[in-house]
């Protein structure tokens, strides 16, 4: 019945014994998966050479092979990377498809330079192919937000997938749209 709980602890640092560490935790509420409406997922991820350290690329691909175990039949999955291009590494796939999916995970590496305005008009593109009326559809953005080639600046990436959310919004409601699997 609680939505969200969060817990705390507070540590000294060890680099530093005049200073304090917090950590919090936030454990939201969780729903059944057979409750949960399906779900169309595009995943677009930042594969610049920026994002090759420990706690970025490898940490993300780590975090998708978990998120692929939650996933069912009724859901969908698509991956598209930008970097100096941008290019889809998973058409939209069915969430039971689990070594299809995790396949394309593996093949994620980093290098080159950061183009994100491609990789946001193609990652909604998909988005709109695989639409589910009455499921989650999002677009998840996965970057160090190191922007560096074509679009630079972050309002006007924002404003960018801003539109492309609104234009999808209105076709949808324009035609009706129907869900598709």
């Amino acid at each position: 019945s609680t939505p969200f709980r969060v817990s705390t602890e507070l540590a000294r640092t060890p680099w530093n014994a005049d200073s304090m560490l917090l950590k919090v935790g936030i454990k939201g509420f969780e729903v059944p998966a057979e409750q949960r409406p399906p779900a169309n997922l595009v995943f677009l991820v930042d594969v610049s050479g920026s994002m090759q350290s420990p706690d970025k690329l490898p940490l993300l691909k780590n975090a998708f092979r978990l998120l692929t175990q939650q996933l069912s039949h009724r859901d969908l999955v698509s991956m598209v990377v930008y970097a100096g291009a941008s290019g889809v590494v998973l058409a939209p796939t069915a969430g039971d498809r689990k070594q299809q999916i995790l396949d394309a995970i593996s093949q994620l590496e980093a290098g080159g330079s950061t183009n994100g305005a491609d990789g946001i008009r193609l990652a909604y593109r998909l988005a709109r192919q695989a639409f589910m009326k009455g499921g989650i559809n999002r677009v998840i953005l996965a970057t160090d937000g190191d922007f560096n080639v074509g679009t630079t600046n972050f309002e006007a990436l924002i404003d960018l997938a801003e539109r492309e959310r609104d234009d999808r919004d209105r076709a949808r409601a324009a035609c009706g749209a129907g869900a598709r699997r």
